[in-house]
C-alpha cells in the first residue's frame, strides 16, 4: 500500500534526526537515489547547524567551557534526544541540564549541568514579563514597618536557583573576562538570583537565608511573616542590606 502524505513527511522527520532511518524515506521518493540522499542529507545538516545556532545563543558560558567543536557535537546529541516541538525555538534546549547530567562525555562534570539551569533561567529572564518596579528613592519612603505590613512580590523575571557546584562564580566570570574560561575550585553550593535590571539579565549571588526569604516571597508568603521567618533561622540576618540589594536590582515590586 502507498504511503500517504502525512506517513512521507513523518519518515522525512524520522531520517532527519536517525541517519540510520534514512532507507525507510529513501525508498518512498521518486527520482535517483544517491541525489535524493545527497538531498536528505542538506536538510539535516542544516537543521544540526539550526540546534548548533540556537543552543550557543541560549548557553553561550556552556559553549565557553566545552569549546566549539565539542559543543557542535553536544548540540547534535541534544537536537536528537529533544527535538524541537515549537515554532518558537526560543524553547528550545530546556532539557539541556539533565543531557549533561546523563551524557557519559559529560556526566562527571557536575558544574556544566548547574550551569545549563543558570543560563537556561538567564535565558529565560530575557523574554520574561514586565512589571512596573518603584525607584530606590520611593522604597526609602517606606519605614520598616510599613514594609513588613505591604504585599511585596517578586518581578516576574526573576529566577530563583541553587546549586550544588559555584555556577554564578563561572557565569559571571565568563562575563566579565575575556580571557579561555577554566573551571577552579567548583564544588561549593550557592544560591543566586537571576533578574533583569534595564533589560539586562544580571546573577546575584545571596546568602541562603536571604534565598529562603526571597523563595517565601515568591511563594505568596507576606513580607513580615518571610521577614519573621528569616530572622528566626538566623537572628543576625541583615535585613536593611539584602533590601537595599533586591530594591536596587528591581527584584521586588509591590502588588
Amino acid at each position: 500500500m502507498d504511503k500517504t502524505l502525512e506517513d512521507v513527511q513523518l519518515d522525512f522527520a524520522i531520517a532527519l534526526l536517525n541517519i540510520k532511518a534514512e532507507q525507510g524515506l529513501l525508498v518512498s521518493l521518486v527520482g535517483d537515489e544517491a541525489k535524493n540522499r545527497k538531498r536528505v542529507a542538506f536538510y539535516r545538516d542544516n537543521l544540526r547547524q539550526m540546534w548548533n545556532r540556537v543552543l550557543a545563543s541560549a548557553y553561550p558560558v556552556l559553549r565557553e567551557l566545552l569549546g566549539g567543536d565539542f559543543f557542535l557535537t553536544l548540540s547534535r546529541e541534544y537536537g536528537a534526544a529533544d527535538p524541537a516541538r515549537s515554532g518558537d525555538l526560543n524553547r528550545f534546549g530546556s532539557r539541556m541540564a539533565e543531557l549533561l547530567e546523563a551524557w557519559p562525555p559529560t556526566a562527571t562534570y557536575r558544574y556544566l549541568a548547574d550551569v545549563a539551569r543558570l543560563e537556561w533561567l538567564v535565558h529565560r529572564a530575557h523574554f520574561a514579563a514586565d512589571a512596573v518596579t518603584q525607584s530606590p528613592e520611593q522604597w526609602a519612603q517606606c519605614t520598616r514597618e510599613t514594609l513588613e505590613n505591604s504585599s511585596i512580590r517578586l518581578h516576574p523575571s526573576v529566577e530563583l536557583l541553587h546549586t550544588s557546584t559555584s555556577a554564578a562564580d563561572l557565569w559571571l566570570a565568563a562575563r566579565n573576562s575575556r580571557e579561555n574560561l577554566e573551571p577552579r575550585d567548583c564544588e561549593r553550593p550557592q544560591w543566586m538570583v537571576v533578574v533583569r535590571p534595564l533589560w539586562i539579565p544580571e546573577v546575584v549571588v545571596v546568602s541562603p537565608n536571604a534565598f529562603a526569604m526571597l523563595r517565601a516571597l515568591r511563594n505568596g508568603a507576606a513580607m513580615g511573616d518571610a521577614l519573621d521567618a528569616a530572622l528566626a533561622r538566623d537572628s543576625n540576618f541583615d535585613f536593611e542590606r539584602n533590601w537595599q540589594v533586591w530594591v536596587n536590582y528591581g527584584m521586588v515590586v509591590s502588588s
